[in-house]
């Protein structure tokens, strides 16, 4: 026989207009079970009762309670008047009373369902927004609708705006499904909360893969698993984000907020393979072995995706607004004018990130320009290919044709330390971060010993980044114990 559920108190009182338990009512039930929704903040304590019920007779009438300090100084005592048994002791817990706390409901959900966003109260005591997620692929638009059986409920919920104006919004009832009359327009999508959550120890959990199934109903038999989304802290801008990528995983953090997911989570697997990553996930991955920038010519990635590119940039901007949601803008802009698609946010590979180095690139053709203190630059000369117009001189008039051509240009990355692994989750440098700042501040170059960890490290990690440049980007004075850079350095 399965245990009694605590939350069955909550589910059984929403519907009523007075929420309130009874000091007798809450001792009759399991114990422990108060103690948990309290902890959960379900439950608080309201003010005493001012009235009780005469149990002294047989006439169940209430009275008032009259509380008696005396002698004075001592400890509160409380009675009430039966006319036939006349003054009757009431104890003090007996006058204790408890609520439904349904604002504490409302951030119980949120901190359960990891919604992006913040709690916001629309119609009072009634009606709360309470963020944004992903179910499905879908973003959605989540709301607890308090009373949504009660007779003045199409007039409550059909007069807000903000709820009737969502295509995708999902209401959250915490008593029963309200009848379809009860919106206003089309109905929006509403689930009992005593269906999908359930407490453990002091938290509200929900079985999301349940709350998926009942979302898309019977059009699909296979085995639903939801699609998770990153609880975006309010206000957050796409430059707040900060986004690593294994071959299965992806790490999201905004403002000190850090979730792990698979990818399959994210909504990057094959749907006609299962078990794979999808296209869309190698060209993010792609991103971020490029620091979050890839030419409109697709270099470096194979045919199909190259060809199509455009249209996977597409796809890939939808799944990533469904995995973080809450941003305005677009989280994968294209820049006309570097002729690139570039991330918004930062974003890098656990493995690391590579400058796409042109053939034959050498270490005096390197520039890295320190930015501020936390980012740089890198640039090397390349050789940019172009459609050039010509006319031809032909028997019977000039013939116009096209012809490949070649001009000098410049290829240019920036890249946060963090993203290069030289700085922490706050963006204070480390050692190695630290030792390739005093280079570029010091003209390139900087005394320290020939054994210097950070700075062994540092050519560790220019060499991976500029893998194509042969040789070490330092050589090293012995006689001086200097490090000087083969590279051209400045700062900005």
């Amino acid at each position: 026989m399965s245990e009694p559920d605590p939350l069955a108190q909550i589910w059984a009182c929403a519907d009523a207009q007075q929420a309130r338990f009874s000091g007798a009512e809450v001792a009759a039930w399991p114990d422990g079970h108060a103690a948990l929704l309290i902890a959960a903040g379900l439950l608080r304590r309201d003010d005493n009762a001012t009235t009780v019920v005469c149990d002294a007779c047989h006439e169940g009438h209430v009275e008032e309670v009259v509380l008696v300090e005396s002698p004075p100084g001592s400890q509160l005592r409380a009675y009430i008047h039966c006319p036939e048994a006349g003054r009757i002791p009431v104890p003090l817990d007996v006058l204790k009373q408890w609520v439904a706390d349904f604002d504490g409901l409302a951030r119980a959900v949120v901190r359960g369902l990891d919604l992006a966003g913040e709690v916001e109260e629309i119609v009072r005591a009634r009606l709360w927004f309470l963020g944004k997620t992903t179910i499905g692929g879908r973003s959605r638009d989540v709301f607890l609708a308090r009373g949504a059986t009660w007779i003045d409920a199409p007039g409550v919920f059909g007069a807000c705006e903000r709820l009737n104006s969502c295509k995708g919004a999902l209401v959250l009832v915490p008593g029963e499904v309200p009848p379809q009359d009860a919106w206003t327009g089309e109905p929006p999508a509403v689930v009992p909360l005593k269906l999908v959550a359930r407490l453990e120890k002091d938290r509200l959990t929900f079985d999301r893969d349940h709350l998926e199934g009942l979302l898309i109903g019977s059009r699909r038999m296979a085995p639903i698993k939801a699609q998770e989304s990153f609880p975006t802290p309010p206000g957050t801008r796409w430059d707040e984000v900060m986004v690593w990528v294994t071959d299965s995983t992806i790490t999201v953090e905004a403002k000190r907020r850090s979730r792990d997911f698979s990818f399959q989570a994210a909504g990057f697997e094959e749907k006609r393979k299962r078990g794979v990553p999808d296209v869309i996930w190698t060209l993010l991955k792609v991103f971020a072995m490029h620091g979050g920038e890839i030419p409109f010519n697709g270099a470096g990635l194979n045919h199909k995706t190259r060809t199509n590119l455009k249209q996977y940039v597409s796809v890939l901007r939808q799944r990533l607004r469904a995995l973080i949601p809450g941003i305005d803008g677009d989280p994968v802009p294209h820049v006309t004018s570097e002729r690139c698609y570039r991330m918004a946010f930062k974003i890098a590979s656990q493995d690391g990130v590579t400058f796409p180095v042109p053939d034959g690139t050498k270490w005096p053709d390197v520039t890295i320009t320190l930015i501020g203190s936390g980012a740089i630059r890198i640039s090397v000369p390349a050789t940019e290919r172009f459609a050039a117009s010509s006319y031809v001189g032909e028997p019977g008039g000039e013939v116009h044709q096209w012809e490949a051509a070649e001009r000098a240009s410049e290829l240019e990355r920036e890249y946060d330390l963090r993203v290069l692994g030289l700085a922490d989750g706050d963006g204070r440098p480390n050692a190695i971060g630290k030792a390739l700042i005093e280079v570029l501040r010091a003209d390139g170059v900087t005394k320290r010993p020939a054994d210097d960890e950070a700075m062994l490290g540092l050519c560790g990690v220019l060499t991976k980044l500029m893998a194509g440049v042969e040789g070490s980007p330092f050589e090293f004075a012995s006689g001086s114990q200097r490090w000087i850079a083969l590279f051209q350095t400045c700062c900005q």
